[in-house]
């Protein structure tokens, strides 16, 4: 009798510290859901600082995430627990003084943010959704771009984080040569004499051959070619939108840009033909330049630029969302899009000229 009263009371003991410890590992969870936890580490300075500069901290409707609204999943189930344990990287960081400075944050930054990514894209981007959700979204009320990308996405099957990226907290810088610029250089100056046209690589600078400066665009077409030395000599054909006859452009109504020309290039041009488009509801000039233009600045390749566009379009949009085919868009409505976006990613105005022109000669 005795054995079992003390078995009893053992049992009742052991029963009584499990639920102080569940109770326990309980509580210290949910402390360490505050911000102020979070952000107590000196490390933890630099996101805090962007996260009071973003509509997460501050908006109109006067809603606040915190820190765990975005980075621990409400359920307290295995990507909670998950969470929690990726968090101790934070402790283990501040313990050997990984991250002493802004530099060091600066380059362990994509390191980070690869491991936050992956695991909002695992779990579905959770954290989102217990705010955000399709089904509570009223799409029809959105801008033209959101109701797009929002309906694609729910089609696709994609998630939050997919397009979300950079929304609180910088985009690392991309450190790579991700466009592919240097690539693309290779091919300066390779000219095949079976090819009838020649294309500018990046934005160059040609010669009109009767006098003036020629900008070209990538992409630019060249006939009637050929070398010179260190130089090309060929035709420049385009279109001019009248009220803008410095820009050539590629196609008739279509903003393609292919060349800028100075006055004195505007004077030399000899035109071809006069159209009025009713697309655009303007008249429309058929003209020719002969250039002069630098070897390594062309090239007969065209497989080379569109590769590179291409690339552009898979490495930097795709930071967002799935890369949009070219032909979803009219030429000149990408115009927009591509204007609208540029400023979320790290492309330089050379590429974003490049990645344009390249959506747009492939457009529906």
């Amino acid at each position: 009798m005795a054995k079992r009263k003390i078995s009893l009371i053992g049992g009742l003991v052991l029963m009584g510290l499990g639920a102080a410890a569940v109770l326990g590992v309980q509580k210290t969870l949910k402390a360490t859901n505050s911000t102020e936890f979070c952000v107590s580490c000196h490390s933890m300075a630099h996101p805090k600082a962007e996260w009071e500069g973003s509509a997460h901290f501050s908006n109109a409707q006067g809603i606040r995430a915190d820190c765990a609204d975005c980075h621990v999943p409400q359920e307290n189930g295995l990507h909670y627990l998950k969470a929690k344990f990726i968090a101790l990287k934070d402790l283990w960081y501040t313990v050997t003084d990984k991250l002493p400075d802004k530099q060091a944050y600066e380059q362990h930054r994509a390191e980070m943010a690869k491991t936050v990514w992956e695991e909002m894209k695992a779990n579905d981007s959770e954290t989102c959704r217990s705010c955000h959700s399709f089904e509570a979204m009223e799409i029809s009320a959105q801008k033209p771009a959101a109701q797009d990308f929002h309906t694609q996405a729910k089609e696709n099957g994609q998630t939050c984080i997919d397009c979300h990226k950079g929304i609180v907290h910088f985009l690392p810088e991309d450190k790579n040569d991700n466009g592919g610029d240097t690539e693309l250089a290779k091919h300066g100056g390779q000219l095949s004499a079976e090819s009838k046209v020649l294309y500018a690589l990046a934005v160059s600078t040609a010669k009109s051959a009767n006098g003036g400066e020629v900008r070209l665009m990538p992409f630019a077409e060249l006939t009637d070619w050929k070398a010179e030395g260190e130089n090309v000599a060929a035709s420049l054909h385009g279109w001019q939108q009248a009220g803008a006859e410095s820009v050539l452009y590629t196609g008739l109504g279509q903003r393609i840009t292919a060349a800028v020309l100075d006055d004195e290039a505007k004077a030399n041009l000899q035109v071809k033909n006069k159209v009025h488009d009713s697309v655009t509801d303007s008249q429309w000039s058929e003209v020719m330049l002969p250039i002069n233009a630098p070897k390594n600045a062309v090239t007969s390749d065209i497989n080379s630029l569109n590769a590179f566009g291409k690339n552009l379009n898979e490495t930097h949009c795709s930071g967002c969302h799935a890369p949009i085919a070219a032909d979803h868009y009219t030429a000149n409505q990408w115009i927009g899009v591509v204007n609208s976006m540029k400023d979320r990613t790290s492309m330089t105005k050379e590429q974003v000229r490049a990645l344009t022109i390249y959506l747009q000669r492939n457009a529906k």
